[in-house]
């Protein structure tokens, strides 16, 4: 099946989510130190950042090249998914 890059990044972002990871996005525009979009630790949370400026498919390689270094034996991820995110090893 064949995934849209808008139906790929809803899959993606639900993923993360599983895996216990805040999903938030924001404008990097105005922040005085370098930013970029990923995983991290905000508070003892684990957060995922992403610059909303961002277009889809760049937003679903930041997402797979985060989740392939995740434990997603746990949870469901559609075949079509998980080859995505395979293939950002």
């Amino acid at each position: 099946m064949k995934l849209s890059q808008t139906e790929l990044f809803e899959h993606l972002k639900a993923i993360t989510e599983k895996l216990g990871a805040t999903y938030k996005e924001h404008s990097f525009r105005a922040a005085t130190i370098s930013v970029k979009s990923g995983l991290c630790l905000v508070h003892g949370e684990l957060c995922f950042i992403m610059d909303k400026r961002k277009k889809t498919g760049e937003k679903n390689r930041i997402l797979g090249k985060a989740l392939v270094r995740m434990d997603l034996d746990t949870i469901h991820i559609p075949p079509a998914v998980r080859e995505f995110i395979d293939g950002e090893r």
